[in-house]
Order: C-alpha cells, then sequence, then structure tokens
C-alpha cells in the first residue's frame, strides 16, 4: 500500500556506522514514522575504533561552504549531549593543541577555510604552550574540540532512534552494488516493505561505491591519565603519518596512519613503535606508558570527498548517498544527516505526490 503522507513513507537507512544512526535518528526526529536501519555488522567498524576527534579534514574535494556547515551543525548537537549526558555518551570537550613544522612542507602554516570557522576559539598557540608541548614547532593553534568515543555513542544513537520506534536489522544487502535497482529492491525485501514507494539512505561507508578505498588506520591505546589536552601534528611533511593524542575517559589514544588502499587489519609492531615514538616528542612520558591495546581501522575514503546528493528516482525508489566521509565521519555525521532529512523529505513527497496522480489518473 503506498503511503499517503510523505512522512508515512518508508525509509531504509543501509549502513550501521555513526552515518547511519544520525541518518535513521535525525529523520525520527524530523517525523518520518516508518524508518529501518540495515547493515552487516555493528562492531569492528570505523565509528568505533577511530580516535574520534571533532575535527574534520582529510576530505577530499568536499566544497568546504559545505563542511563548515556541516561540521557546525554537528558542533552544536556534541556541545548539547556534553551538557546533558557528559561522558554517558561519549562525548566529551577538550583543549587541542595542533602544530606544524615548516622544513620541507610548505604551506603547514595555512589552517584552511574550515577550521577556523568551525573549531571554537581558534587561535594561535603562544610562544608559552609551543614551549611546553612542542619546542620544534614553527607554529600550531589552539581551540575547543569534543572527544567522541564511538563504543558509547553508537550505542546512545541506537537507543534514542529505537525509543523512536526505528526497526534495526542486522543482515548484508546483496544482490547489486549501492544505489543500483537491484540493490534497493534486496533491501526493501529484507525490510519488508516490497510493494511501495521506498527512500534508500545509502550510508554504506567504504562500500558506498566503486569509487571508495580504504585508508588504514593504526593506533595504540595507553594508561596515561597524566595526559589532560589533545595533541597533534595533523599536517606533517609525510601526510601519511598525522600524529596525535587524544585523552579518554579510560585511555589516551596516540596515533596514526593515513594509508590509502591499504586493507591489512593486522598490528604492525614496527607502525606501533612509531607512533609511540612521535607522540613521546609531545610528552616524553609516554615513551614508558602501559600498552593497554593496538587497534588497525580501515577508515571509507574517497578522492572526491564526500558524496551527499539525491539520484534519479528508478522504478519505486530514491536514493539519498551519504558516504565517504574519510577519518571525518563523527566530525560531520549529524549535521550531513540533516541534509539527508531534508532530502529525503523532498523525495518522499515527490513520490506520494506521483502517487496521488497515478491514483486519480485510473479513477
Amino acid at each position: 500500500m503506498e503511503a499517503t503522507s510523505p512522512l508515512a513513507a518508508p525509509v531504509l537507512v543501509v549502513g550501521g556506522g555513526a552515518v547511519g544512526f544520525c541518518c535513521a535518528l535525525r529523520l525520527l526526529e524530523a517525523g518520518f514514522k516508518d524508518v529501518t536501519l540495515i547493515a552487516a555488522k555493528f562492531s569492528g567498524i570505523p565509528s568505533k575504533t577511530t580516535a574520534g576527534i571533532f575535527r574534520p579534514d582529510y576530505l577530499g574535494n568536499t566544497d568546504p561552504v559545505r563542511v563548515v556547515q556541516w561540521g557546525l551543525s554537528t558542533r552544536l548537537h556534541l556541545q548539547r549531549l556534553h551538557r546533558q549526558l557528559g561522558s554517558d555518551s561519549g562525548i566529551a570537550c577538550v583543549n587541542h593543541q595542533e602544530v606544524y613544522h615548516l622544513e620541507g612542507n610548505p604551506g603547514a602554516d595555512d589552517p584552511g577555510p574550515i577550521l577556523p570557522q568551525v573549531m571554537p576559539g581558534f587561535r594561535p598557540m603562544t610562544a608559552f604552550e609551543l614551549a611546553t608541548h612542542c619546542p620544534s614547532a614553527d607554529g600550531g593553534w589552539s581551540y575547543t574540540s569534543f572527544v567522541v568515543e564511538g563504543s558509547r555513542y553508537l550505542p546512545w544513537l541506537q537507543e534514542r532512534a529505537e525509543s523512536l520506534g526505528l526497526r534495526v536489522i542486522q543482515q548484508k544487502v546483496e544482490g547489486g552494488a549501492p544505489g543500483t535497482l537491484a540493490f534497493c529492491k534486496a533491501a526493501a525485501a529484507i525490510a519488508e516493505r516490497p510493494t511501495c514507494a521506498v527512500t534508500v539512505v545509502n550510508a554504506c561507508g567504504v562500500h558506498g561505491g566503486p569509487e571508495c578505498r580504504n585508508v588504514r588506520g593504526q593506533f595504540v591505546l595507553v594508561d596515561a591519565p597524566y595526559v589532560k589536552v589533545a595533541l597533534g601534528e595533523y599536517s606533517p611533511r609525510d601526510r601519511t603519518r598525522p600524529t596525535y593524542i587524544i585523552p579518554r575517559r579510560g585511555h589516551v589514544v596516540l596515533g596514526c596512519t593515513y594509508l590509502y588502499d591499504d586493507n591489512d587489519t593486522e598490528v604492525r609492531d614496527a607502525t606501533s613503535t612509531d607512533i609511540v615514538n612521535r607522540c613521546a616528542e609531545f610528552v616524553p612520558e609516554l615513551k614508558t606508558a602501559r600498552v593497554i591495546s593496538e587497534v588497525v581501522c580501515l577508515r571509507p575514503g574517497r578522492k572526491e570527498g564526500v558524496r551527499l546528493d539525491t539520484s534519479a528516482r528508478v522504478g519505486r525508489f530514491t536514493v539519498v548517498s551519504c558516504y565517504g566521509h574519510g577519518g571525518a565521519g563523527i566530525s560531520l555525521a549529524w549535521g550531513c544527516a540533516g541534509e539527508v532529512a531534508q532530502r529525503v523529505g523532498a523525495a518522499a513527497a515527490d513520490a506520494v505526490g506521483l502517487s496521488t496522480g497515478s491514483s486519480a489518473s485510473r479513477l
């Protein structure tokens, strides 16, 4: 049976990461009544294994204007969660000091158009701050940020969405590439929506499209309660080896690597040693910190950056794509999901209009 109201039209979100759950929740909060999230797995995904620092960057050719919009929306969401629920939701506020070295690294002193607009309190680091945290650096910036622990944040998103009526189905959607008619039909069959007009949200991460690429990251989690400030160098001369130190509630994350087309999920001892040594340039005491665990994640990279658009209607399906966030999924998920909800609303309104028109023509 066709929906008679746009908000009653079925929506299928495919993808179980932060982007997928944020999309589902924002759709439900916007008033949609029939939202189903389908994912092959919910553990070991990048949203739960990355450092999770709010800092929208590494986004390919994504339009900076859109990134600023998505980032500001996500920032406000994280601020509200921090105030209302604290670290139980996985959100903690932290001061972040970011440095750069200029030797052999021209342009490292340019923060670009996004960070100064999105990061609260963005300013140059003082000489004292540089001498304290990284004396070899040529400069840096200080700003407020949020640490987002995916292992707490995603369960909060799911619980909140389910309280509003979300159906969650753990099953792999097979039969075609994401966004194709075969894929949409398979997702609709899983959700038991085989006949009515449906909007499908492609939030499949690295599987979102053939142009996506894995970006390997490795991290070392250590016991270092003396670290109270987030520190990092995100644009070093070797862009495959950004360095950062992210304090969490129960441990500190040391990172990392950014290796395109590297699908290896095994921990590399030499890489862990290199990460610890690089982080010890900021905090020498980290050399002897107790290692809790080592983690590898495969981020959903895309050279063109984030894809967020609406495809032409195919049969009874409209596809809204939202993938390719690289290492910034946590930083942009809520803001992107807001645009997804708007696009789904427009698609559902069109579908209901088409259905009404077709019914009228049969009278």
